[in-house]
C-alpha cells in the first residue's frame, strides 16, 4: 500500500510539473500584449520582449492604450484630459505617444527597426505611422493637426504644428524618400510633403498662414516651398530635378515652380501681395523668376526654361 500511495504521489508531481512547464512555454512563446488605462502606471512584457506600458494622469479625463507584437515596444502617456493611442510590431519597432492639456496622439511601429513618435502637447491631434524596416515617422501638434506618414525601407517623415493658431501639416514619404512639413509661427495654414522613390520634399509656413506644397518623385528629385502672410507655394519636382523651390511671401500672392529631368532647376518668388510667377524648367534646364528681379533663363539638352512673372517673362 505504501509502494502504491507513493507511485500516486508522483504521478501526481509529475502531471503537476508538465501543467506549470507548458503554462511557462505558452507565456514565454507569447509574442501580443496590450494595457489600457485612465488613472494610472501599467506595463507588461512577454517572454520575447514584446513590451507595453500604459500611463495616464489622475487629472481626468485621460485614456493611454498600447498593443504590441513580435518583440515592438509601445509606450502611451495622456495627462491633462488627453488621449494617447500606440501600436507596435516588429524586432525593434518602437511606437511613442504623449498627448497633453486636451491633445490626441497616435502612433503606429511596423516593420523591424520602425520607430513612431506622436505628440499632442496641446489641444492639437497628432498622428504618426512608420511602416516598413528602418523607417520613421514623428508629429507634434500643439494645436490643429499632424500626419506624417513613412512606408518602405528607409523612409522618413515629419509633421509639425508647433504654436497653438492651429493648422494642418502632413508629410509623406515612401519608398526610401524624406519629407518634412512644418508650421513652425503662428498663423494656421496648410502645410503639405509628399515625397516618393528616393527623393526629398520640404513645405514650411513661416507665419501668417498661407498654403505651402512640395511634391517630389525619383531619385535625386528635391523640392521645398514656403508660404508666409498668406502666400501661396508650390514646388514639383520630378525624374532627378535636383532643385525646385517656391515661396510666397505676401497675401495671396503665388509662387509656383516645376522642374523635370536630371539636374532641372526652377524658382519663383513672390513678394508682394496678389502677384503671381509661375517657373519651369525641364532637362537640367535653369529658370527663376520672381515679382521683383527680371528673369533669367538657361535652357539645356533641349529642355525648357520658362518664366511668367510681373518683372518680365522669358523666353
Amino acid at each position: 500500500m505504501r509502494s502504491r500511495i507513493i507511485q500516486i504521489c508522483a504521478a501526481i508531481a509529475a502531471l503537476v510539473l508538465a501543467v506549470a512547464t507548458a503554462q511557462n512555454g505558452a507565456f514565454a512563446a507569447s509574442d501580443k500584449e496590450s494595457c489600457v488605462t485612465t488613472n494610472d502606471v501599467t506595463s507588461f512584457t512577454a517572454g520575447d520582449g514584446t513590451e507595453v506600458t500604459c500611463d495616464a494622469g489622475t487629472d481626468p479625463p485621460n485614456k493611454a492604450v498600447a498593443h504590441a507584437s513580435n518583440e515592438g515596444n509601445a509606450l502611451s502617456q495622456a495627462e491633462s484630459g488627453s488621449v494617447a493611442n500606440t501600436t507596435a510590431s516588429g524586432m525593434g519597432a518602437q511606437a511613442d505617444a504623449l498627448g497633453q492639456d486636451g491633445g490626441n496622439a497616435k502612433s503606429t511601429a511596423n516593420g523591424i527597426d520602425a520607430m513612431s513618435d506622436a505628440q499632442a502637447p496641446g489641444d492639437g491631434k497628432a498622428v504618426s505611422s512608420a511602416t516598413g524596416q528602418n523607417t520613421q515617422a514623428e508629429t507634434v501638434a500643439a494645436s490643429g493637426k499632424a500626419t506624417a506618414t513613412a512606408k518602405g525601407l528607409n523612409s522618413q517623415a515629419g509633421a509639425k504644428v508647433e504654436l497653438p493658431d492651429g493648422g494642418t501639416a502632413t508629410a509623406t514619404g515612401t519608398d526610401g524618400e524624406i519629407a518634412d512639413a512644418i508650421i513652425p509661427s503662428g498663423g494656421g495654414g496648410t502645410a503639405t510633403a509628399t515625397a516618393k522613390t528616393g527623393a526629398q520634399a520640404d513645405s514650411e509656413l513661416a507665419g501668417g498662414g498661407g498654403k505651402s506644397t512640395s511634391t517630389a518623385s525619383g531619385s535625386g528629385s528635391d523640392a521645398a516651398a514656403e508660404g508666409e502672410d498668406g502666400g501661396i507655394a508650390k514646388a514639383t519636382a520630378s525624374t532627378g530635378a535636383s532643385d525646385v523651390s517656391a515661396a510666397a511671401l505676401a497675401a495671396g500672392c503665388k509662387a509656383t515652380s516645376t522642374g523635370s529631368g536630371d539636374g532641372a532647376e526652377a524658382s519663383a518668388v513672390c513678394n508682394n501681395p496678389g502677384t503671381v510667377v509661375t517657373v519651369t524648367a525641364t532637362n537640367g534646364s535653369i529658370a527663376s523668376g520672381s515679382d521683383i528681379n527680371p528673369p533669367i533663363c538657361t535652357p539645356m539638352n533641349g529642355g525648357v526654361a520658362k518664366v511668367k512673372s510681373p518683372a518680365g517673362n522669358c523666353p
